[in-house]
């Protein structure tokens, strides 16, 4: 039985052998020589023999078409050409050197071996000269096509090289890429798509899909894919242990194929799998595209687990928020427990004016909050049906710094405190706390400012009954350029008029019908 580490060897030379001659071939400076020793020797037939040990089958060829040993009466003869081709041959190999010869027709011709230290690849040579070739033209002939072969051979190498510290450059490279992708977001819907198209650009494959564990239904759940083929596959839920995606999720490790590649995502256990299909260039996957992504995976696993902590972490802090105002909201109930329309308004206000997805963030923790500092306002003040007084407007008018002495100690809402503190300030400067007007007033604010307004308006006070939402919309657009931004009123006007806006505000309480 063959030692496996030699068939290795063997498959390995041989392709080194093939890759030399494919290269022989296409050398510009092989066809130079060719070109410039058929001027001074007029050969009729060029040849390269790319096997060090040649049988008689591999040298038939040698014979050309139009020899006279082709003909039917000397078929006998064409066997010696080619017998006597195989024994100068092997002379030439024996010798290292370059072997002359004359052919049963009383042509001349040489053979030189292509060889590396010990190793013997093939030959070289030409035949059917008139004349014999002078010891001068065979030295110079072999010291071109020894400068020839070391140039091409160089080549080789420098490919294999090349081969060889690719995968790891890109390695490298994508270690860095993707750690610019834990930096530059952790939700989650843009971070899958991310990966997935970062694997496709590395690998340069037709398609890329990432899957995520279902433990609890022993699933593989689709959550993101790019297909950049004419017919693109459906996504589907696959079965841990079924296909390729779940095979490597079963048994933790990448599953290879000519045309596909899938590697697990393994933290403590597998939490998915990446899966790339069909290289842009045909060929199959290689171990260094494995290399590759398994390095890819192991920094995407990273990224995905930032991305559920920070998920479970803003789960913790919104259900925090939600627990805090449906505590202050007994107090004065309907104080503090927001509509959901009012949070919709917003952030289609937010999303108009191009805030980015931590500002809209912030901006929905405020619409939760922007009241809470209403807990110290005494409930008489709250719920007295007729006008406040001016002691007690100033009490009230102290609640948005309230708000924030409330919420200050809360790490994760500190970009939310501009906003509470200053939701009550005008456009024209006359709001409070600070009296600061226009852009000195942060966006969110501005926005809260008009939305939080309006929601007042159509709310039932003890005071006063709601607002037609009309009526109010119409109250915002009246005070457009004084107390409300106008680029914050122009967007208010447009989102006041979808649909799914008015179909939400007549689902909701304190609304006058």
């Amino acid at each position: 039985m063959e030692n496996p580490t030699s068939a290795t060897d063997k498959a390995t030379e041989a392709q080194y052998r093939q890759e030399l001659f494919d290269r022989l071939k296409k050398s510009l400076s092989f066809r130079r020589q060719e070109e410039c020793f058929e001027s001074s020797i007029e050969p009729t037939f060029w040849w390269l023999v790319e096997k060090p040990n040649p049988s008689i089958e591999d040298l038939t060829w040698l014979i050309p078409s139009g020899c006279i040993c082709n003909k039917r009466s000397l078929i006998k003869k064409r066997a010696e050409c080619v017998i006597h081709m195989r024994e100068i041959l092997r002379k030439a190999a024996q010798k290292r050197a370059i072997v002359r010869f004359a052919c049963p027709q009383g042509l001349y011709g040489f053979a030189y071996p292509i060889a590396q230290g010990d190793k013997l690849y093939g030959f070289i040579g030409a035949y059917y000269i008139k004349k014999d070739v002078s010891d001068d033209t065979l030295n110079i002939f072999a010291t071109f096509t020894d400068a020839i072969v070391r140039e091409v051979q160089k080549e080789v190498e420098l490919s294999k090289l090349y081969e060889t510290i690719r995968p790891r450059a890109i390695a490298l490279s994508t270690v860095h890429t993707v750690h610019r992708l834990i930096s530059s977001t952790l939700d989650m819907n843009e971070l899958l798509p991310r990966i997935v198209r970062l694997s496709l650009q590395v690998i340069r494959a037709n398609r890329c899909s990432l899957k995520l564990v279902d433990a609890r239904r022993k699933q593989l759940l689709p959550k993101a894919t790019v297909d950049v083929r004419e017919k693109k596959s459906k996504l589907k839920k696959i079965a841990v242990g079924k296909w390729a995606p779940g095979k490597a999720v079963k048994y933790g490790r990448p599953i290879k194929g000519a045309d596909y590649l899938a590697v697990p995502l393994i933290d403590e256990d597998v939490i998915g799998v990446i899966t790339v299909y069909d290289k842009i260039d045909k060929k199959p996957f290689s171990d260094f595209d494995q290399e590759i992504m398994m390095t890819l995976a192991e920094q995407a696993v990273i990224a995905i687990k930032n991305a559920q902590l920070y998920k479970e972490q803003e789960k913790l802090t919104i259900g925090s928020i939600r627990s805090l105002a449906a505590a202050l909201d007994t107090r004065a109930p309907g104080a503090y427990i927001r509509r959901a329309s009012t949070l919709k308004i917003c952030l289609a206000i937010g999303q108009a004016m191009r805030m980015d997805a931590n500002e809209l963030k912030s901006l929905e923790y405020a619409v939760v909050l922007h009241d809470a500092g209403q807990v110290t306002v005494p409930s008489e003040v709250l719920t007295k049906p007729t006008k406040l007084t001016g002691k007690e407007f100033k009490i009230v008018k102290e609640h948005p710094a309230k708000g924030v002495e409330i919420i200050r100690h809360i790490k994760a809402l500190k970009t939310v405190i501009p906003i509470i503190l200053h939701h009550h300030e005008n456009y024209d400067g006359s709001g409070y706390p600070k009296g600061i007007r226009k852009d000195q007033i942060p966006l969110g604010a501005r926005i809260m400012a008009a939305v939080s307004a309006f929601e007042a308006m159509i709310t039932k006070k003890p005071y006063r009954p709601p607002m037609t939402v009309d009526q109010a919309v119409a109250e915002i657009k009246n005070n457009s350029g004084t107390q409300f931004d106008p680029k914050i009123v122009d967007e208010f006007l447009k989102v006041m008029k979808r649909k799914d806006i008015r179909a939400l505000l007549k689902k909701e309480p304190y609304e006058h019908r």
